[in-house]
């Protein structure tokens, strides 16, 4: 038998560059704090029950996720014969009951028990790897809040099941407002803080990435406003994302930290944010590495190219009707407006690297006007406006309707960190689909196939190609 040592380094033998995925389910204080969640603790009993997790994020809005769990007291021999084993239940006679179910009583898991779910890849001792997949090996805080349905399942086909679902702590905000209240001459921030007061929401506003418009903290530009009787919490702060193209969203302090705890966002959409010069916080997704389906889908025909919003003034004072386009000039001559001529809100959207030579974009409403002419659209009888308030509800619907244009519905490996609200960069799949896109929203997934992540991204433009010289 031959003695000579075996020397290798560990990098260098197979097997370890895959991954093993994971999800945990941590059990939370009874309601969000500012701060981090020093309380949060696993529930260790559902490891070796967890059959699937899903997580649904949207860029604005509540997120939700469901469980799928094993509901059948299962256990080994050597459990058996020490007596160990998950809340075995005994009659008065002193034999167990059976058929054993692990979460009928509502002991582990209840209606209102606020969870949080957590996805990684398991480490790998592999020093080279890259920093994204590092970082994938991190437990990812993906949604907090309480569980809100449960279905049981008793099958001869799959046992005995347990699906628990809930959304995150958006939730708060969909309790009814009990009494009408009417706010004369508030500006809009107070009114957004008195309501998160009213519904004593635990959680303070973070600082918005882009800043508020001006009239929304000038009390000189304040109109009047009412929060109906029954009209939720919710819906109410929704109506002034709408009109602003705002975000309303909880996110954690750090990707980084599980426990950082949570903020409440409510700003501009997000999508304006250029990604950073180090494109450290934009996933790319690239065919023949981590790309699995890439569905693009477009939409020309239904572009507007310009949009005329109208309304009553807000001041009862003043019965002029006040008007705002977006774009200010909707008709450039062709085939193209000169630089500068048409400040196009758009232009904040559509994201590339000019050093690396990215072609330009061309927005989805240009696109319309040069295949199909000019499709403008006029918004009537808007109420409690100005010139300003006009020019920026003008804006969002221009804006909203253009994101339309180019929506990509693709499948990728489990990225937990590649959520709804950031930047995605596809590679690999040539012009006009490369490039920098928007997330709007996001599913992950841990099951049979591992950790997967489904996202829809959008992008209001893309490269124009000119036919026969036209």
């Amino acid at each position: 038998m031959s003695t000579t040592p075996l020397v290798t380094t560990v990098s260098a033998r197979p097997g370890q560059t895959y991954f093993a995925p994971g999800a945990r389910v941590m059990l939370l204080s009874p309601m969000p704090h500012p701060g981090p969640d020093v309380e949060a603790m696993e529930i260790v009993e559902l490891r070796q029950d967890i059959l699937s997790v899903s997580v649904t994020r949207p860029c604005t809005g509540a997120a939700q996720y469901c469980i799928t769990l094993n509901n059948w007291f299962d256990s080994l021999p050597r459990d058996r014969a020490k007596s160990v084993g998950p809340r075995e239940e005994i009659t008065p006679n002193g034999q167990p009951v059976w058929p054993r179910f692990k979460y009928n009583d509502f002991k582990v898991l209840d209606f209102g028990k606020r969870l949080r779910i957590d996805m990684r890849y398991f480490p790998d001792p592999d020093p080279s790897l890259s920093t994204t997949d590092q970082q994938a090996q991190r437990w990812v805080p993906m949604v907090s809040g309480p569980i809100s349905d449960m279905r049981f399942t008793f099958s001869d086909r799959d046992g005995a099941r347990l699906e628990v679902c809930g959304e995150d702590d958006l939730c708060i905000l969909k309790n009814k407002n009990p009494k009408k209240v009417d706010y004369w001459a508030r500006p809009e921030k107070e009114i957004v803080d008195d309501v998160l007061r009213r519904a004593k929401f635990p959680l303070p506003l973070a600082d918005p990435a882009i800043p508020w418009p001006t009239f929304t903290e000038s009390t000189g530009k304040a109109l009047a406003e009412a929060h109906f009787e029954g009209q939720s919490y919710l819906e109410y702060l929704m109506k002034f994302a709408e009109r602003w193209d705002f975000e309303l969203f909880l996110e954690y302090v750090s990707l980084d930290d599980p426990n950082s705890g949570l903020k409440l966002h409510f700003e501009p959409s997000r999508c304006r944010t250029p990604p950073n010069q180090t494109l450290t916080d934009v996933y790319l997704v690239e065919r023949g590495k981590n790309l699995i389906e890439f569905n693009p889908n477009l939409r020309v025909v239904d572009q507007w190219t310009s949009v005329t919003l109208c309304g009553h003034d807000h001041s009862f004072m003043n019965p002029a009707m006040s008007c705002a386009t977006s774009p200010k000039n909707p008709n450039p001559l062709p085939p193209a407006p000169a630089p500068g001529a048409n400040p196009d809100p758009l232009q904040d959207e559509l994201h590339i690297d000019a050093s690396r030579g990215d072609e330009p974009l061309t927005s989805g409403p240009e696109w319309r006007r040069r295949k199909f002419g000019l499709n403008p659209q006029t918004i009537c009888n808007q109420r409690g406006i100005d010139a300003e308030r006009a020019q920026v509800m003008a804006d969002a619907k221009y804006r909203q309707r253009a994101r339309e244009f180019l929506k990509v519905d693709t499948v990728t490996i489990g990225l937990p960190r590649l959520r709804a609200g950031r930047h995605v960069e596809y590679q690999g799949m040539r012009p006009p689909f490369d490039g920098f896109y928007y997330v709007e929203k996001s599913e992950h997934t841990y099951g049979d196939d591992g950790l997967r992540t489904h996202f829809t991204s959008r992008r209001p433009g893309m490269p124009f190609r000119p036919v026969n010289g036209t």
